[in-house]
């Protein structure tokens, strides 16, 4: 077969278009592969390609033109046109292989518009910054919540900054805490300001600054403040309840003895009447006795003073219901202590008479270190059971504890209550 340029036009036409079509192919080749293969040589490969073709175009269409014109011309590359087709056809082939690998690889890889696309998808507000300070990558998100902070576009790292420690007197943006960076936006949603450094896998640092969205933890917060609120309400009325508990069982107690005594009195008023008739008994003098007993009773309840100490009214109460008080020691002087011990000594007074029938009461208090200890009996029956807190007693244990104090209870063979109370526990409060 003849070379090409022996060849008719018919034939080196043809050839021509051909060459130049696979020249445009190498181009979009090459350019598609650009930044996506890491393989050297194949984008060495692609840019041999294109120069041999670009050579092979330029030699031939200058001889074709030449001939066309009846100039002279030289033959630089007399090959067969088999020969140059052939060459064609090759490339051609490589160049379609290329393409689909491309193709496929594309569909394999991440690329810039679809990093982007994703990150835009994103509910938090990001963006990266360079060293410089300049927008690198920032998704809508980002783009919406800096316009609300500043009504502009966000350029750099420097604007972020000065738009947040601004945000309260140049937008409807509030800070609701600079430590935490937490900022509530005019739409009611809350967000989480956080900025850190990055490194690229080149070695390249940037900047990360991210808005994510706190709202329902914002809300869930100020429903638990609300009702810490309300159970800090809640716990100083059952204090309150609490402290009156045992002044309530106190005056339930007393008025029981007192209502006890009466009854004396009217059976002592009938055993007078007995003797007057001439009827002496041995009931009317036990009646008698108790008749005696209860108007003692009710002269120290007239002389109860209004004005005294805690103290002073429990041993008037002790003695109006007839029971005898012997208190060595000293209570202590902190005031609430001091409360505790004489709640503990009123209740130790009304069960003394309710349960065991006692006529006297023993407390000693006693200071050991940094703690005072007071242990309360009396001359009653001794508890036919093991006593269990309850009542009054639970109430009483409630208020040691309160003040970090121990009780404890013996119930054979005497009854012992036992009060330990932190001296220095009122100083700390």
């Amino acid at each position: 077969m003849r070379n090409f340029y022996l060849s008719s036009t018919a034939v080196q036409t043809p050839l021509l278009t051909a060459l130049f079509l696979t020249l445009i192919l190498s181009l979009f080749v090459m350019l598609a592969a650009y930044g996506k293969l890491r393989d050297k040589r194949k984008s060495i490969m692609h840019l041999s390609i294109f120069v041999f073709v670009l050579i092979l175009l330029s030699v031939l269409a200058d001889a074709f033109s030449k001939m066309t014109k009846g100039l002279a011309y030289r033959e630089w590359l007399p090959l067969p046109v088999w020969l140059l087709w052939s060459i064609v056809f090759a490339a051609d082939l490589l160049l379609i292989w290329d393409m689909a690998r491309l193709h496929r690889l594309g569909k394999q890889t991440l690329s810039r518009d679809s990093v982007k696309e994703a990150l835009d998808m994103l509910p938090s507000g990001i963006c990266y910054f360079t060293s410089s300070g300049n927008v690198k990558l920032c998704n809508r998100q980002m783009d919406s919540l800096f316009r609300t902070i500043s009504q502009s576009d966000l350029q750099t790292l420097a604007e972020l900054q000065d738009a947040l420690s601004l945000c309260d007197t140049c937008s409807d943006v509030i800070q609701l805490s600079p430590k935490r960076q937490t900022y509530l936006f005019p739409d009611g949603k809350a967000w989480r300001y956080r900025k850190t450094e990055v490194k690229a896998s080149d070695g390249a640092l940037y900047t990360e600054a991210v808005f994510s969205d706190v709202t329902e933890l914002y809300h869930k917060n100020l429903e638990l403040k609300a009702q810490i609120k309300r159970l800090k309400a809640i716990s100083l009325e059952l204090k309150w309840l609490s402290d009156n508990a045992l002044i309530l069982t106190r005056e339930k107690e007393v008025l029981s003895a007192k209502t006890k005594l009466h009854d004396d009195m009217g059976a002592g008023l009938i055993a007078i009447r007995r003797i007057l008739n001439h009827n002496q008994t041995e009931e009317a003098a036990n009646a008698i006795e108790l008749f005696s007993r209860a108007v003692s009773a009710i002269k120290y309840d007239n002389d109860y003073l209004q004005g005294h100490s805690e103290l002073d009214r429990f041993l008037q109460d002790a003695r109006t219901i007839g029971i005898k008080v012997n208190l060595s020691g000293e209570l202590p002087e902190q005031e609430k202590l001091r409360c505790v011990m004489i709640l503990a000594m009123r209740e130790c007074l009304t069960n003394s008479v309710r349960h065991a029938g006692s006529t006297s009461l023993h407390i000693m208090v006693e200071k050991t270190g940094s703690s005072i200890s007071m242990q309360i009996t009396n001359n009653g029956r001794p508890p036919e059971t093991e006593i269990v807190p309850k009542g009054g007693l639970l109430n009483l244990y409630r208020h040691i504890l309160d003040c970090g104090g121990t009780m404890e209870i013996q119930s054979k063979p005497v009854f012992v209550l036992t009060v330990v109370l932190p001296a220095a526990k009122e100083s700390t409060k």
